[in-house]
């Protein structure tokens, strides 16, 4: 008998699509990607959803509510634009860095102890970073790439240690930074689409430390 915390299949496979579609989100998409997203993506996640309102179903019907139609221009160009005023370089200084090493209870600097940490991590498991090459790799759309290697690898080979492994990242890593993210971002005004974006993240993340 296995000692997987998960054994549905289709719970494995909609955990995984969060996962994937958050990382696309914290990434910064492109306005073609956000269409992808708003017309395809999240419709489609969404009728996968169990018929049981949990946490995760609710939370990623939350984020489908905030995002604007696809046809709105304006609103598409805010998507944009939003994402380099919180996340990159507002004017002020940036509300809510997207490195885990900018929020810790030590003094936040990128390429901390945390992105080193990280790094080794990638190494051992042979990812190669998905973002730009000065990029540090304690990015949060590089730690759910991360993670969801972990599970990916843990169901497919039924490893129920790595398993292990990926809810202890969950709920030792990011679950406590994030949550510091999500009260930095509180404080800029954001746009709904991030702010819904990062409950998804700690939804996700709760349901796999829980």
């Amino acid at each position: 008998m296995s000692d997987l915390k998960f054994i549905d299949t289709d719970e494995r496979v909609f955990i995984l699509n969060n996962i994937e579609l958050l990382a696309t989100i914290f990434h910064g998409p492109d306005a073609g990607t956000w269409v992808a997203l708003i017309d395809a993506g999240v419709p489609e996640l969404m009728a996968r959803a169990s018929g049981e309102a949990d946490d995760l179903t609710r939370s990623l019907k939350n984020l489908q509510a905030t995002l604007p139609a696809s046809s709105d221009s304006v609103a598409m160009d805010d998507l944009e634009t939003e994402y380099v005023r919180l996340f990159v370089a507002g004017q002020g200084g940036v509300v809510a860095p997207l490195y885990q090493s900018c929020h810790q209870d030590t003094a936040a600097r990128t390429m901390g102890d945390t992105a080193l940490a990280m790094q080794e991590r990638l190494n051992e498991c042979g990812l190669e970073l998905s973002l730009d090459s000065n990029e540090p790799p304690d990015h949060v759309a590089l730690e759910l790439e991360y993670l969801y290697h972990l599970l990916v690898t843990a169901w497919t080979e039924d490893r129920s240690e790595l398993e292990q492994t990926a809810i202890d990242f969950a709920r030792i890593e990011m679950l406590p930074w994030m949550l510091r993210f999500q009260e930095a971002l509180s404080k800029g005004e954001p746009n709904a689409v991030y702010v819904a974006a990062t409950s998804h993240a700690l939804a996700v993340l709760k349901k796999l430390a829980a």
